[in-house]
Protein backbone atom coordinates (compact mmCIF):
# COMPACT_ATOMS: atom_id res chain seq x y z
CA UNK A 1 0.00 0.00 0.00
CA UNK A 2 3.21 1.98 -0.06
CA UNK A 3 3.22 4.73 -2.59
CA UNK A 4 2.93 7.94 -3.78
CA UNK A 5 -0.54 10.00 -4.04
CA UNK A 6 -2.51 8.41 -6.61
CA UNK A 7 -3.88 10.83 -9.71
CA UNK A 8 -6.60 9.84 -12.36
CA UNK A 9 -5.76 11.12 -15.55
CA UNK A 10 -9.04 9.60 -17.06
CA UNK A 11 -11.41 11.97 -17.67
CA UNK A 12 -15.27 11.86 -17.57
CA UNK A 13 -16.32 13.29 -20.82
CA UNK A 14 -15.60 16.68 -19.03
CA UNK A 15 -18.70 18.85 -19.37
CA UNK A 16 -19.29 22.39 -18.09
CA UNK A 17 -22.23 21.47 -16.02
CA UNK A 18 -21.64 21.74 -12.42
CA UNK A 19 -23.66 19.10 -11.80
CA UNK A 20 -21.44 16.83 -13.41
CA UNK A 21 -18.61 15.15 -11.47
CA UNK A 22 -15.25 15.30 -13.01
CA UNK A 23 -12.36 12.66 -12.76
CA UNK A 24 -11.04 14.31 -10.09
CA UNK A 25 -14.38 14.79 -8.31
CA UNK A 26 -14.76 11.00 -8.76
CA UNK A 27 -11.28 10.51 -7.41
CA UNK A 28 -12.07 12.60 -4.46
CA UNK A 29 -15.13 10.67 -4.26
CA UNK A 30 -13.72 6.83 -4.11
CA UNK A 31 -11.46 7.84 -1.05
CA UNK A 32 -13.59 7.21 0.09
CA UNK A 33 -17.05 5.70 1.05
CA UNK A 34 -15.22 6.20 3.63
CA UNK A 35 -13.43 3.02 5.56
CA UNK A 36 -16.03 3.73 8.19
CA UNK A 37 -19.16 3.57 6.43
CA UNK A 38 -20.68 0.26 7.68
CA UNK A 39 -21.03 -0.01 11.18
CA UNK A 40 -16.90 0.52 11.61
CA UNK A 41 -15.81 -2.46 9.96
CA UNK A 42 -16.56 -5.48 12.07
CA UNK A 43 -16.93 -6.87 15.88
CA UNK A 44 -12.91 -6.33 15.97
CA UNK A 45 -12.76 -2.83 15.16
CA UNK A 46 -16.36 -1.71 15.84
CA UNK A 47 -17.50 -3.62 17.49
CA UNK A 48 -20.85 -3.61 15.20
CA UNK A 49 -20.86 -1.99 12.13
CA UNK A 50 -23.17 1.54 12.26
CA UNK A 51 -23.56 1.68 8.11
CA UNK A 52 -21.56 5.25 7.88
CA UNK A 53 -20.44 7.29 5.65
CA UNK A 54 -17.04 8.71 6.42
CA UNK A 55 -15.45 12.03 5.83
CA UNK A 56 -13.26 10.30 2.63
CA UNK A 57 -16.38 10.93 0.72
CA UNK A 58 -16.42 14.61 1.42
CA UNK A 59 -20.14 15.09 1.06
CA UNK A 60 -21.52 17.82 2.57
CA UNK A 61 -24.69 16.30 4.73
CA UNK A 62 -25.95 19.81 6.80
CA UNK A 63 -29.56 19.91 5.53
CA UNK A 64 -29.99 16.86 4.19
CA UNK A 65 -32.04 16.44 0.73
CA UNK A 66 -35.28 14.86 0.63
CA UNK A 67 -34.33 11.08 0.13
CA UNK A 68 -36.94 10.35 -2.76
CA UNK A 69 -34.36 10.96 -5.34
CA UNK A 70 -31.52 8.82 -4.13
CA UNK A 71 -33.55 6.53 -3.30
CA UNK A 72 -35.48 6.68 -7.24
CA UNK A 73 -31.54 6.46 -8.22
CA UNK A 74 -30.53 3.63 -6.35
CA UNK A 75 -33.53 1.56 -7.67
CA UNK A 76 -32.78 2.08 -11.47
CA UNK A 77 -29.07 1.56 -10.92
CA UNK A 78 -29.55 -2.14 -8.99
CA UNK A 79 -33.06 -3.37 -10.05
CA UNK A 80 -34.77 -3.44 -7.27
CA UNK A 81 -37.56 -1.33 -5.83
CA UNK A 82 -37.15 -0.16 -2.31
CA UNK A 83 -40.55 -1.83 -0.28
CA UNK A 84 -41.23 0.80 1.78
CA UNK A 85 -40.25 4.27 2.68
CA UNK A 86 -36.61 4.88 4.78
CA UNK A 87 -36.71 6.54 7.83
CA UNK A 88 -35.11 9.71 7.92
CA UNK A 89 -33.21 11.42 11.17
CA UNK A 90 -31.21 14.32 11.20
CA UNK A 91 -28.77 14.50 14.29
CA UNK A 92 -25.86 17.42 15.68
CA UNK A 93 -22.24 16.19 15.42
CA UNK A 94 -22.51 16.61 19.54
CA UNK A 95 -24.88 13.74 19.36
CA UNK A 96 -22.68 11.53 17.23
CA UNK A 97 -20.34 10.53 19.51
CA UNK A 98 -23.43 8.88 21.89
CA UNK A 99 -24.88 7.07 18.83
CA UNK A 100 -21.68 5.30 17.89
CA UNK A 101 -21.02 4.52 21.24
CA UNK A 102 -24.07 2.38 21.78
CA UNK A 103 -24.00 1.02 18.80
CA UNK A 104 -20.62 -0.57 19.64
CA UNK A 105 -22.11 -1.85 22.85
CA UNK A 106 -25.22 -2.90 21.05
CA UNK A 107 -22.97 -5.18 18.75
CA UNK A 108 -20.29 -7.00 20.80
CA UNK A 109 -20.87 -9.65 22.68
CA UNK A 110 -18.46 -8.88 25.40
CA UNK A 111 -17.77 -5.50 27.10
CA UNK A 112 -16.31 -2.66 25.55
CA UNK A 113 -13.44 -2.84 28.19
CA UNK A 114 -12.85 -6.39 27.51
CA UNK A 115 -13.26 -5.79 23.34
CA UNK A 116 -9.97 -3.44 24.27
CA UNK A 117 -8.39 -6.42 25.83
CA UNK A 118 -9.35 -8.46 23.05
CA UNK A 119 -6.91 -6.19 20.85
CA UNK A 120 -3.90 -5.87 22.90
CA UNK A 121 -3.77 -9.71 23.43
CA UNK A 122 -4.04 -10.74 19.96
CA UNK A 123 -1.25 -7.82 19.57
CA UNK A 124 -3.38 -6.06 17.10
CA UNK A 125 -2.85 -2.62 19.06
CA UNK A 126 -0.43 -1.31 21.60
CA UNK A 127 -3.09 1.52 22.48
CA UNK A 128 -3.86 1.76 26.28
CA UNK A 129 -6.63 -0.64 26.83
CA UNK A 130 -8.70 2.61 28.21
CA UNK A 131 -8.05 4.80 25.31
CA UNK A 132 -9.18 2.43 22.43
CA UNK A 133 -12.73 2.85 22.69
CA UNK A 134 -11.92 7.16 22.78
CA UNK A 135 -9.39 7.15 20.26
CA UNK A 136 -11.73 5.24 18.54
CA UNK A 137 -15.01 7.73 18.65
CA UNK A 138 -12.75 10.74 18.25
CA UNK A 139 -11.61 9.41 14.77
CA UNK A 140 -15.37 8.84 13.75
CA UNK A 141 -16.61 11.50 15.13
CA UNK A 142 -14.13 13.33 12.97
CA UNK A 143 -15.37 11.92 9.67
CA UNK A 144 -18.64 10.35 9.79
CA UNK A 145 -20.99 12.47 7.61
CA UNK A 146 -24.16 9.62 7.25
CA UNK A 147 -24.89 6.26 8.26
CA UNK A 148 -27.54 3.97 7.95
CA UNK A 149 -28.60 1.26 10.88
CA UNK A 150 -30.21 -1.87 9.72
CA UNK A 151 -31.50 -2.55 13.47
CA UNK A 152 -33.56 0.77 13.67
CA UNK A 153 -33.99 1.10 9.85
CA UNK A 154 -32.98 4.63 9.73
CA UNK A 155 -30.85 6.70 7.88
CA UNK A 156 -29.27 9.17 10.22
CA UNK A 157 -27.48 12.33 8.43
CA UNK A 158 -25.81 15.09 10.49
CA UNK A 159 -26.41 18.59 10.41
CA UNK A 160 -22.85 20.02 10.78
CA UNK A 161 -20.21 18.92 8.60
CA UNK A 162 -16.81 17.71 9.98
CA UNK A 163 -13.57 19.84 9.87
CA UNK A 164 -11.48 18.84 6.98
CA UNK A 165 -8.92 20.76 4.73
CA UNK A 166 -9.43 23.26 2.74
CA UNK A 167 -7.85 21.60 -0.58
CA UNK A 168 -10.39 18.43 0.14
CA UNK A 169 -13.45 20.31 0.28
CA UNK A 170 -12.61 22.40 -2.55
CA UNK A 171 -12.53 19.10 -4.84
CA UNK A 172 -16.01 19.13 -5.81
CA UNK A 173 -19.63 20.66 -5.89
CA UNK A 174 -20.95 20.33 -2.40
CA UNK A 175 -24.66 19.16 -3.64
CA UNK A 176 -23.20 16.88 -5.86
CA UNK A 177 -21.26 14.92 -2.81
CA UNK A 178 -24.28 15.31 -0.33
CA UNK A 179 -26.14 13.15 -3.38
CA UNK A 180 -23.37 10.74 -3.24
CA UNK A 181 -23.71 10.25 0.31
CA UNK A 182 -26.93 9.51 -0.27
CA UNK A 183 -27.14 6.88 -3.02
CA UNK A 184 -24.13 5.11 -1.16
CA UNK A 185 -26.41 4.66 2.56
CA UNK A 186 -29.73 4.22 0.85
CA UNK A 187 -27.88 0.77 -1.34
CA UNK A 188 -27.49 0.29 2.53
CA UNK A 189 -30.85 0.30 3.13
CA UNK A 190 -32.11 -1.10 -0.14
CA UNK A 191 -29.51 -4.24 1.00
CA UNK A 192 -31.51 -4.22 4.12
CA UNK A 193 -34.81 -4.37 2.62
CA UNK A 194 -33.69 -6.95 -0.38
CA UNK A 195 -31.60 -9.01 1.59
CA UNK A 196 -32.11 -8.98 5.31
CA UNK A 197 -28.60 -7.04 6.40
CA UNK A 198 -29.85 -6.89 10.18
CA UNK A 199 -30.78 -10.26 10.63
CA UNK A 200 -27.23 -11.48 8.52
CA UNK A 201 -25.49 -9.13 11.27
CA UNK A 202 -27.01 -10.88 14.31
CA UNK A 203 -26.09 -14.51 12.69
CA UNK A 204 -22.85 -13.27 12.21
CA UNK A 205 -22.21 -11.64 15.47
CA UNK A 206 -19.50 -14.32 17.10
CA UNK A 207 -17.84 -15.23 14.15
CA UNK A 208 -15.52 -12.10 13.26
CA UNK A 209 -13.95 -13.08 9.85
CA UNK A 210 -17.24 -14.01 8.30
CA UNK A 211 -18.25 -10.83 9.22
CA UNK A 212 -15.53 -8.89 8.34
CA UNK A 213 -15.69 -11.28 4.76
CA UNK A 214 -20.01 -9.93 4.26
CA UNK A 215 -19.34 -6.51 5.23
CA UNK A 216 -16.79 -6.12 2.67
CA UNK A 217 -19.35 -7.34 0.08
CA UNK A 218 -22.17 -4.75 1.14
CA UNK A 219 -19.63 -1.94 0.92
CA UNK A 220 -18.55 -2.98 -2.08
CA UNK A 221 -21.64 -3.10 -3.42
CA UNK A 222 -22.55 0.42 -1.98
CA UNK A 223 -19.39 1.80 -3.63
CA UNK A 224 -19.97 0.04 -7.07
CA UNK A 225 -23.79 1.45 -6.84
CA UNK A 226 -22.10 4.78 -5.95
CA UNK A 227 -19.48 4.76 -8.53
CA UNK A 228 -22.70 4.22 -11.65
CA UNK A 229 -24.41 7.10 -10.24
CA UNK A 230 -21.37 9.53 -10.27
CA UNK A 231 -20.51 8.18 -14.06
CA UNK A 232 -24.37 8.40 -14.92
CA UNK A 233 -24.44 12.00 -14.25
CA UNK A 234 -21.78 12.33 -17.23
CA UNK A 235 -23.84 10.43 -19.20
CA UNK A 236 -21.53 7.39 -19.17
CA UNK A 237 -22.11 3.80 -18.73
CA UNK A 238 -20.88 1.69 -15.73
CA UNK A 239 -20.47 -1.38 -17.98
CA UNK A 240 -18.36 1.00 -19.98
CA UNK A 241 -15.04 1.31 -17.43
CA UNK A 242 -15.70 -1.85 -15.48
CA UNK A 243 -13.58 -3.75 -17.96
CA UNK A 244 -10.64 -1.03 -17.71
CA UNK A 245 -7.99 -2.74 -15.54
CA UNK A 246 -6.21 0.81 -15.38
CA UNK A 247 -9.21 2.78 -13.80
CA UNK A 248 -10.45 0.44 -11.43
CA UNK A 249 -6.60 0.42 -10.23
CA UNK A 250 -6.89 3.77 -9.87
CA UNK A 251 -10.13 3.80 -8.00
CA UNK A 252 -8.94 1.11 -5.69
CA UNK A 253 -5.46 2.42 -4.80
CA UNK A 254 -5.28 2.83 -1.53
CA UNK A 255 -2.95 5.70 -1.87
CA UNK A 256 -5.67 8.74 -1.70
CA UNK A 257 -7.23 6.64 1.01
CA UNK A 258 -3.78 6.56 2.52
CA UNK A 259 -3.65 10.75 2.46
CA UNK A 260 -7.29 10.91 4.55
CA UNK A 261 -6.07 9.02 7.30
CA UNK A 262 -5.03 10.72 10.47
CA UNK A 263 -1.17 8.98 10.39
CA UNK A 264 -1.54 9.17 14.16
CA UNK A 265 -4.05 6.29 13.71
CA UNK A 266 -3.29 3.19 14.94
CA UNK A 267 -2.11 0.51 11.83
CA UNK A 268 -4.38 -1.94 12.88
CA UNK A 269 -7.44 0.83 12.40
CA UNK A 270 -6.50 2.04 9.24
CA UNK A 271 -6.24 -1.58 7.87
CA UNK A 272 -9.52 -2.30 9.19
CA UNK A 273 -10.82 1.04 7.89
CA UNK A 274 -9.70 0.46 4.16
CA UNK A 275 -10.58 -3.08 3.64
CA UNK A 276 -14.11 -3.36 3.39
CA UNK A 277 -14.01 -0.27 0.61
CA UNK A 278 -10.76 -1.03 -1.42
CA UNK A 279 -10.92 -5.45 -0.96
CA UNK A 280 -14.87 -5.34 -1.17
CA UNK A 281 -15.25 -3.04 -3.96
CA UNK A 282 -12.57 -5.54 -6.00
CA UNK A 283 -14.37 -8.72 -5.03
CA UNK A 284 -17.56 -7.24 -6.39
CA UNK A 285 -16.50 -5.90 -9.17
CA UNK A 286 -15.39 -9.39 -9.98
CA UNK A 287 -19.22 -10.51 -9.47
CA UNK A 288 -20.04 -7.58 -11.39
CA UNK A 289 -17.80 -8.66 -14.65
CA UNK A 290 -19.16 -12.22 -14.14
CA UNK A 291 -22.85 -11.16 -14.52
CA UNK A 292 -23.80 -7.64 -13.88
CA UNK A 293 -26.23 -6.89 -10.87
CA UNK A 294 -27.79 -10.57 -11.02
CA UNK A 295 -24.53 -11.89 -10.01
CA UNK A 296 -24.08 -9.69 -7.32
CA UNK A 297 -27.70 -10.98 -6.55
CA UNK A 298 -26.23 -14.12 -6.42
CA UNK A 299 -23.71 -13.25 -4.22
CA UNK A 300 -26.52 -12.32 -1.41
CA UNK A 301 -28.15 -15.45 -1.60
CA UNK A 302 -24.47 -17.43 -1.13
CA UNK A 303 -22.36 -14.91 0.65
CA UNK A 304 -18.36 -15.03 1.16
CA UNK A 305 -17.23 -16.64 4.80
CA UNK A 306 -14.05 -15.56 4.94
CA UNK A 307 -12.13 -12.78 4.05
CA UNK A 308 -9.65 -15.21 2.17
CA UNK A 309 -12.69 -15.43 -0.34
CA UNK A 310 -13.03 -11.47 -0.22
CA UNK A 311 -8.95 -11.55 -0.75
CA UNK A 312 -9.20 -14.29 -3.78
CA UNK A 313 -12.46 -14.12 -5.34
CA UNK A 314 -11.35 -16.51 -8.12
CA UNK A 315 -11.68 -18.67 -5.68
CA UNK A 316 -14.85 -17.89 -4.22
CA UNK A 317 -16.42 -18.16 -8.07
CA UNK A 318 -14.89 -21.13 -8.95
CA UNK A 319 -16.27 -22.51 -5.36
CA UNK A 320 -12.54 -23.96 -5.49
CA UNK A 321 -12.19 -23.18 -1.02
CA UNK A 322 -14.64 -24.44 1.13
CA UNK A 323 -14.83 -22.51 4.32
CA UNK A 324 -14.75 -24.67 7.60
CA UNK A 325 -17.21 -24.33 10.36
CA UNK A 326 -16.01 -22.24 13.34
CA UNK A 327 -16.63 -23.34 16.92
CA UNK A 328 -17.11 -20.17 18.91
CA UNK A 329 -17.81 -21.44 22.17
CA UNK A 330 -15.90 -20.13 24.90
CA UNK A 331 -14.28 -22.06 27.59
CA UNK A 332 -14.21 -21.74 31.08
CA UNK A 333 -12.58 -18.42 32.10
CA UNK A 334 -12.14 -17.28 28.40
CA UNK A 335 -13.54 -13.26 27.57
CA UNK A 336 -13.71 -13.96 23.89
CA UNK A 337 -13.02 -17.00 21.41
CA UNK A 338 -12.25 -15.05 18.16
CA UNK A 339 -11.80 -16.23 14.10
CA UNK A 340 -9.14 -14.37 12.64
CA UNK A 341 -8.72 -14.95 9.28
CA UNK A 342 -6.81 -14.12 6.44
CA UNK A 343 -7.06 -10.57 6.59
CA UNK A 344 -5.98 -10.51 10.50
CA UNK A 345 -3.24 -12.84 9.36
CA UNK A 346 -1.44 -10.89 6.89
CA UNK A 347 -1.86 -7.68 9.48
CA UNK A 348 0.32 -9.84 11.85
CA UNK A 349 2.91 -11.72 10.11
CA UNK A 350 2.40 -10.05 6.24
CA UNK A 351 0.64 -11.75 3.23
CA UNK A 352 3.40 -14.52 1.90
CA UNK A 353 3.23 -15.95 5.66
CA UNK A 354 -0.82 -16.05 5.65
CA UNK A 355 -1.21 -17.57 2.38
CA UNK A 356 -2.95 -21.01 2.42
CA UNK A 357 -4.88 -19.94 5.16
CA UNK A 358 -7.56 -22.57 5.99
CA UNK A 359 -8.87 -22.04 9.51
CA UNK A 360 -8.18 -20.91 12.83
CA UNK A 361 -9.56 -20.21 16.72
CA UNK A 362 -8.38 -17.67 19.04
CA UNK A 363 -9.37 -17.54 22.94
CA UNK A 364 -8.32 -14.92 25.20
CA UNK A 365 -8.50 -15.66 28.94
CA UNK A 366 -9.18 -13.16 31.77
CA UNK A 367 -6.21 -14.71 33.34
CA UNK A 368 -3.98 -12.97 30.34
CA UNK A 369 -3.58 -16.37 28.61
CA UNK A 370 -4.18 -16.88 24.83
CA UNK A 371 -4.97 -19.56 23.58
CA UNK A 372 -4.48 -20.17 19.07
CA UNK A 373 -5.18 -23.30 16.74
CA UNK A 374 -4.54 -22.78 13.09
CA UNK A 375 -5.20 -24.98 10.13
CA UNK A 376 -3.53 -24.33 7.05
CA UNK A 377 -3.50 -26.05 3.29
CA UNK A 378 0.38 -28.42 3.36
CA UNK A 379 2.89 -28.68 6.24
CA UNK A 380 5.10 -25.77 3.69
CA UNK A 381 2.81 -23.44 4.31
CA UNK A 382 2.11 -23.98 7.91
CA UNK A 383 6.07 -23.95 8.44
CA UNK A 384 6.28 -20.97 7.43
CA UNK A 385 3.26 -19.23 9.02
CA UNK A 386 5.06 -20.57 12.34
CA UNK A 387 8.25 -19.09 11.84
CA UNK A 388 6.58 -15.48 10.70
CA UNK A 389 4.45 -15.44 13.91
CA UNK A 390 7.26 -16.76 16.03
CA UNK A 391 9.41 -14.14 15.04
CA UNK A 392 6.29 -11.60 15.06
CA UNK A 393 5.88 -12.46 18.82
CA UNK A 394 9.22 -12.08 20.18
CA UNK A 395 9.70 -8.65 18.14
CA UNK A 396 6.53 -8.08 20.21
CA UNK A 397 8.22 -8.75 23.66
CA UNK A 398 5.90 -11.80 23.75
CA UNK A 399 7.05 -14.87 25.07
CA UNK A 400 5.29 -18.08 23.44
CA UNK A 401 5.16 -21.57 22.49
CA UNK A 402 4.79 -22.27 18.75
CA UNK A 403 4.36 -26.09 17.58
CA UNK A 404 3.54 -27.32 14.20
CA UNK A 405 1.74 -30.67 13.81
CA UNK A 406 1.17 -31.70 9.89
CA UNK A 407 -0.33 -28.17 8.87
CA UNK A 408 -1.73 -27.56 11.87
CA UNK A 409 0.23 -24.86 14.21
CA UNK A 410 -0.67 -24.02 17.71
CA UNK A 411 0.68 -21.11 19.82
CA UNK A 412 0.06 -20.45 23.50
CA UNK A 413 1.33 -17.26 25.21
CA UNK A 414 0.56 -14.87 28.66
CA UNK A 415 0.07 -11.50 28.62
CA UNK A 416 -0.15 -8.90 31.46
Amino acid sequence: MDGPPVTIHWTLRDRPESSAPTARTVHAQLFRNGPISGRVAHRMIRPRRLRVLSLFLLASCANASPLTPAMKAVETIRGHKFTSDVRTVAINRSELGRYLEQQMKDGTPYSLEDWGRVLRALQLVDVDGKQIVPKLLTLYESQVLAFYDPQSHTYYSIRQLPKFPAEVAALADPKVLEETVMVHELMHALQDQHFGLSAKEKTLLLDTDANLAYHAVLEGEAVLVMVAHMLGKSGIQLDEVIKDDAMLGMITSAAAADQMIDPSTPPYFSQMLRFPYLDGMKFVVAAYRRGGWPELDKVHANPPRTTREILHPEEYFARSFKSEPFDSSKPAGAIATEHLGEFHWRFLVGPDAASGWLNDRAVIFTDGRVSIDTKWESPERATAFAAAYKAFLEKRGVTATVTREGAAVKAAYTVK
